[in-house]
């Protein structure tokens, strides 16, 4: 099966001279976290990605210290702040292939393009797992705690977001489990990227950089985490780990063993998990 047989089309674009505010509200009614920045001639220039907007609210990014000058961001471009360099796939190319740079490059999608490098689709994490999970095979011998992640990293209700922030720029993370009680070992919620970039003030604000900060340092992780929080348990199947994250739309499940917190498993793990045992794909 190749990449042009399951890719998504037609892509919610931005051009580079699109205002940030605008591409952030397009992601937020999207409900997509990847926008590729293509030109008027449909030529792909490079991707923005949630992580891209919260980083142009926070104050740990260098080079946009000349928009403090102005207090606002409300002229920010998305040229500005996208990550022009972009791993692309050509729509022949195997989907097992494609499997395999999501997983080597760390990235959560890969826009499909033409020798011209035009865009014609986009293809995501959560279109793989989808299309793994649809072979009999795929993770049935195979329990969540083969390889769910530990040991975690994880935060408090009471934690700023600031601290959150830092926490998943240092260890490259996209989800924090947040618990409280004996141990800090009780699920109580689930701060995400997501999350964190919607408690932030957007690109639009009259907030300086400065006042930026010293909110996220005052606000809690508790006042804009993910609760309830979906979960599985260790000794489930794989492949029911997998059916959840693509039918709730979501990045990672905690796993909990007797109201125990003991492990993070993410989409990226299962298909890295189920390619290896899925001859089909």
């Amino acid at each position: 099966m190749d990449v042009q047989d399951v890719m998504s089309t037609p892509v919610t674009t931005v051009t580079p001279d699109t205002l940030v505010q605008t591409a952030s509200r397009v992601m937020r009614d999207a409900q997509i976290q990847h926008l590729p920045v293509v030109t008027d001639a449909a030529t792909l220039v490079g991707i923005l990605t949630d992580r891209d907007l919260r980083r142009a609210a926070a104050s740990d990014v260098p080079h946009l210290a000349k928009h403090e000058q102005r207090s606002q961001l409300d002229q920010l471009r998305v040229r500005e702040i996208m990550t022009p360099e972009v791993i692309t796939v050509r729509g022949t190319i195997a989907l097992r292939e494609a499997g395999q740079l999501v997983l080597q490059h760390k990235v959560g999608c890969l826009p499909v393009v033409r020798d011209d490098h035009t865009l014609i689709g986009i293809i995501t994490v959560t279109d793989l797992l989808r299309m793994v999970i649809t072979h009999p095979e795929a993770g049935r011998v195979r329990r969540v705690r083969s390889v769910m992640h530990t040991p975690l990293i994880t935060v408090t209700p009471e934690m700023s977001l600031a601290e959150a922030h830092n926490l998943m720029r240092v260890h490259h993370i996209r989800h924090l489990p947040v618990v409280r009680g004996p141990g800090y070992q009780r699920l109580v919620g689930l701060l995400t990227d997501r999350d964190l970039r919607e408690a932030t003030p957007s690109p639009a604000t009259t907030l300086t950089r400065g006042r930026i900060a010293a909110q996220l340092a005052t606000t809690a992780v508790q006042t804009c985490m993910t609760t309830p929080v979906l979960w599985i348990g260790p000794e489930a199947e794989l492949a029911q780990a997998a059916r959840l994250l693509v039918e709730r739309r979501i990045g990672c499940l905690p796993v909990v063993d007797h109201g125990t917190l003991v492990g993070v498993v993410t989409a990226r793990d299962c298909v890295q998990a189920l390619l290896q045992t899925t001859s089909a794909i």
